[in-house]
């Protein structure tokens, strides 16, 4: 975008960004303004169905598990956002299950299973971080464990935002899957690496 461009030419012009990392800058600023942007339309979507809450949980909570473990990534800001917005509305109809707490908690525990099973998956241009499998597998299962602890608190409690959790769950346990087979040739096995 040339407002991005703009802001990081003022700023290399002020000397608060070297102009070296001019690139770096692009890419943070662009990242941040569409995470940013696409977090509003989202959060509207759930707003105009009546379900702000639900959506908030089910965007917060794919946001964490997908930075922590990662999955499958749009090639495109609007192949992501149509993404997001496919899964948000999906996961916001399992509110026709609000009352089938037995099918939730299955939802639910079946999505952990998977967010366990594949605990990381590296996007190819995070091939850097190869060298940090292990202890970035190791915080992705933390943050699913605790996230999963967490809702069970809360759900022994008062349940009315179940199908939001499992719905989260589940739809981030099949982002793993997809980025993991769109990106299975990029690394090596366990074996091999």
């Amino acid at each position: 975008m040339k407002m991005i461009a703009n802001l990081t030419d003022k700023l290399i012009r002020e000397g608060q960004i070297p102009e070296n990392e001019r690139d770096i800058f692009l890419y943070g600023f662009d990242i941040t303004l569409y995470t940013l942007w696409s977090t509003a339309v989202l959060l509207l979507i759930g707003l105009l169905l009546g379900d702000f809450a639900g959506s908030l949980i089910i965007v917060a909570a794919f946001y964490t598990f997908q930075t922590f473990g990662g999955g499958y990534h749009a090639r495109t800001h609007l192949k992501c956002l149509l993404t997001m917005i496919v899964g948000l509305l999906v996961g916001l109809s399992f509110a026709f299950f609000k009352e089938q707490h037995f099918v939730l908690w299955t939802l639910l525990v079946i999505g952990a299973l998977l967010l366990l099973l594949f605990p990381l998956v590296l996007h190819p241009n995070k091939a850097y971080l190869e060298i940090e499998r292990k202890r970035l597998t190791m915080h992705s299962m933390i943050v699913t464990i605790s996230v999963g602890v967490i809702v069970t608190f809360i759900n022994v409690f008062w349940n009315g935002f179940l199908y939001a959790f499992s719905a989260v769950f589940l739809l981030s346990g099949i982002s793993r899957i997809a980025g993991k087979i769109a990106y299975r040739n990029s690394y090596p096995t366990e074996d091999e690496g």
